[in-house]
């Protein structure tokens, strides 16, 4: 199977990319070093063409708070342009959205930065309106929402709130590998991944 991942040049996408590569996945990282930008309309449909030729969509990359003239809810709008794309072409396998546990709580509208769970709402939303048109034979294609708590990467680790503590991951991987085994008929629409961020061992 071939697989092509969004924002693979750090931190979950790359480690998606890395082991993916070492079960024999074909992978391709699409980032704005490639010259795919989810934050341009353009670049969305290159990517969706693109898209065609694998069998795994990784939905990896955040365009950023939606306040920023540059970010303007690239993710979702990326995702409702591959379920249209993949529909059309009948295609089968999978669209693994990458959202977050942050999207399940309401909070103030600053700062500025929380924001970034009005975006990843949305997306969990959008997913799982695509879940559903599995589930009720309109598409062939599964769609999987995956929010994480905080990540043990390197750009989480160098940041002042960092406890020492976060999801390997590897373990997000691990899913999706059980993902990709499940019989044809079988979902799973979304899941939570959380962990104690202060726990010492």
């Amino acid at each position: 199977m071939k697989m092509i991942v969004t924002g693979g040049n750090r931190g979950l996408g790359k480690a998606m990319v890395d082991q993916f590569n070492a079960f024999s996945f074909d992978t391709l990282s699409v980032s704005r070093e490639t010259g795919y930008d989810i934050a341009i309309a353009k670049s969305i449909k290159g990517i969706v063409d693109l898209s065609l030729k694998y069998d795994i969509f990784v939905n990896n990359a955040f365009d950023g708070p939606p306040q920023e003239e540059w970010a303007n809810f690239g993710q979702t709008k990326l995702l409702l342009a591959l379920y249209d794309a993949w529909k059309r072409e009948g295609k089968t396998g999978w669209i693994f959205n990458i959202g977050s546990i942050a999207s399940e709580s309401i909070v103030t509208p600053e700062p500025r930065f929380e924001t970034y769970r009005v975006s990843k709402a949305a997306l969990d939303h959008a997913s799982l309106q695509c879940s559903r048109a599995f589930k009720e034979n309109t598409v062939k294609f599964r769609t999987v929402l995956i929010k994480p708590d905080r990540l043990d990467t390197p750009l989480s680790r160098s940041r002042e709130n960092w406890t020492g503590n976060g999801i390997n991951c590897r373990d997000i991987c691990e899913f999706m590998s059980w993902c990709l085994e499940l019989d044809p008929n079988v979902n799973i629409d979304q899941i939570t991944i959380s962990c104690n961020l202060d726990c010492k061992e």
